[in-house]
């Protein structure tokens, strides 16, 4: 799988953090907060949850705290864990799955560098806590395992770049391609939100129009990006919002859902679309993650529920 493309999951982490103070542990300084963090992901998994993707485990992968300076790697070794102190794999601030080696490794910043820089950044917003820090680890750790499992079918989507600039350059500076998406995710969060299932089908049948008409606007590079994009984010975010579902399920409207229909520059949007997409496909079909390759998208797994193909 291309560099590029290891690269391409990599979530600048954007809200108000929570100053929560380091104490030390005896595992090379790694602070009790992020310690918790990891059991509580790990909790997760062990109550039978691996979110119907076969083969899918979080405890394959390595979770790496990047603290400014030093990794502090946390690896899960049956029952029970080991923390290893590191120079860093990589120096900045953002959560990744990355290439380590032979394997993917989960990079996060601590939760304590977090709070530093959302402190600095943030004058706002929903704010980021442990309960976003865990399913953001779910979300990288989803990476880890389409990397490691479905790389082909990873570069397939897109053998092109992966660079968001090029979507920014062409899909947000086109007003009709832009008025056409903002029309299909309104149709997703409904699709997401209502109960009907015949209203589920109007909203996709409608959608299927508009996108039609949207890609005889757009290039085929761009049209595999937003699909790359969708694809491979969207299903990861999906992972990332199921977690926090479990964690915080009062809280999910306004953290996830009620977001969908948001447009903004660049790939963020269809994390958010493709996110809508796999909640659909629950309600058409429970047992769709049952051998999902990646080869095909979600939303025509959607149409074809729906006798639309």
């Amino acid at each position: 799988m291309k560099e590029v493309t290891m690269k391409k999951g990599i979530i600048i982490l954007i809200g108000i953090a929570l100053v929560i103070g380091v104490v030390a542990t005896g595992t090379y300084g790694l602070s009790q907060e992020d310690l918790a963090i990891y059991q509580q992901a790990v909790e997760l998994e062990e109550s039978g949850s691996n979110m119907g993707f076969e083969g899918f485990a979080l405890t394959d992968y390595p979770v790496a705290f990047y603290d400014g300076d030093r990794d502090y790697v946390v690896t899960w070794e049956g029952d029970g864990y080991s923390v290893k102190k590191r120079r860093a794999v990589i120096n900045f601030i953002a959560a990744t799955a990355y290439p380590v080696d032979d394997h993917y490794e989960v990079l996060t910043p601590t939760i304590q560098k977090m709070s530093s820089l959302m402190g600095i950044m943030s004058a706002g917003g929903m704010g980021y806590g442990v309960e976003e820090h865990t399913a953001t680890i779910w979300h990288e750790a989803f990476h880890c395992y389409q990397a490691t499992y479905f790389p082909e079918n990873m570069d397939v989507i897109c053998s092109g770049e992966i660079d968001e600039g090029i979507i920014a350059g062409e899909a947000d500076t086109n007003p009709q391609a832009v008025s056409l998406f903002q029309q299909q995710a309104r149709l997703l969060e409904e699709a997401v939100k209502v109960e009907d299932v015949d209203r589920i089908r109007e909203c996709i049948v409608r959608y299927k129009e508009l996108d039609e008409e949207r890609m005889l606007l757009l290039s085929k590079e761009v049209i595999a990006l937003e699909d790359y994009y969708t694809r491979v984010e969207g299903t990861a975010c999906y992972i990332e919002a199921c977690i926090y579902k479990m964690l915080l399920p009062e809280q999910l409207d306004g953290r996830y859902l009620d977001g969908i229909s948001e447009y903004s520059g660049g790939s963020s949007k269809y994390y958010r679309t493709g996110m809508a997409q796999c909640m659909i496909l629950d309600r058409l079909n429970p047992n769709w993650k049952v051998g999902f390759d990646f080869s095909e998208s979600v939303i025509d797994l959607i149409y074809r529920e729906l006798g639309l193909v």
